[in-house]
């Protein structure tokens, strides 16, 4: 697993931030420079199959990716408060780790759930015509990707390189020290089998254990973008509604891209808790984005 740390090693504070399907560490790019100035220590990493990081060999669950996120937990931030950020697939995968591991949850002080559905993703998420056509097309990807994935091959391999569906001839990531690759070559590396793969794990039916994250009430932060097409913000709202202490917020005009659009409301967030549990750590300034957040309870 490729991992990056960023800030002071005795920082009295870990942010861990989680990216989501398709993209890479990367997304937190704009976010890194903002947390580290406040004496926060940053751990990003690439998902499995993404990026830099390999697609090992147990087989893609929710369950394997939280186990993959602990274990980056206990080698790179084995001591002191954490606070978490995950998008999409991201915050699915926090959600996983909370059920799965409650013995860390004295140390989080602070979740941020961004575009996190309630239960399972769906290619067809939204009403109106257009949405109607963008999810038939999905659903044609879907197929395509599960049952011809060899056939998919072949085509990202004639893909050029600068398009994010385009699939390396080399097979594996490059062993590097450098930064994570950009978010658009998240899948550069992974074959469309573990695509689909991943898209299974998302789409398991059934509502998702939430007694992890009832356990952190007012430490849990949820946003959602109100004009998201791929997690509509009442998914989100709707986990939100099953955690009675949790805050909820819309982000007017915010689209899936939250994260990259408004990195400052998860700088906020995360600087917030992160200075309610280690008050050495220098305040982030109020973001001038944000609108007041909508409460759900």
């Amino acid at each position: 697993m490729s991992a990056y740390l960023d800030g002071p090693s005795d920082a009295p504070a870990t942010a861990v931030l989680v990216h989501g399907l398709s993209v890479t560490a990367d997304l937190w790019r704009l976010h890194t420079p903002h947390l580290t100035s406040q004496r926060m220590r940053v751990v990003r990493y690439d998902q499995r199959a993404h990026g830099r990081s390999t697609r090992g060999t147990a087989p893609i669950t929710l369950d394997q990716l939280a186990a993959d996120l602990a274990h980056i937990v206990e080698e790179l931030a084995p001591h002191g408060p954490l606070v978490l950020a995950g998008h999409s697939m991201g915050g699915m995968i926090l959600q996983a780790l909370t059920t799965l591991r409650p013995d860390l949850h004295p140390r989080i002080h602070g979740l941020l759930l961004i575009s996190t559905p309630d239960g399972p993703v769906a290619t067809r998420s939204q009403s109106g015509a257009r949405n109607r056509v963008v999810g038939f097309g999905r659903d044609l990807l879907a197929v395509a990707c599960t049952r011809a994935p060899a056939a998919m091959d072949a085509v990202r391999h004639r893909l050029p390189h600068s398009s994010p569906w385009a699939l390396s001839n080399s097979g594996t990531p490059p062993e590097t020290d450098a930064p994570p690759p950009a978010c658009r070559r998240g899948l550069h590396h992974a074959t469309t089998r573990d695509i689909a793969a991943f898209w299974h794990a998302l789409a398991t039916s059934g509502s998702r254990p939430v007694e992890g994250l009832r356990s952190l009430g007012p430490r849990l932060t949820l946003l959602a973008g109100a004009e998201d097409m791929h997690v509509p913000a009442g998914h989100t709202r709707a986990l939100a509604a099953r955690i009675p202490a949790a805050h909820f917020a819309l982000v007017k005009d915010a689209t899936h891209a939250l994260p990259v659009r408004h990195p400052d409301l998860i700088v906020e967030g995360l600087t917030r808790y992160a200075t309610a549990a280690a008050p050495a750590l220098d305040p982030a300034p109020a973001p001038e984005t944000f609108d007041p957040p909508l409460r759900t309870h």
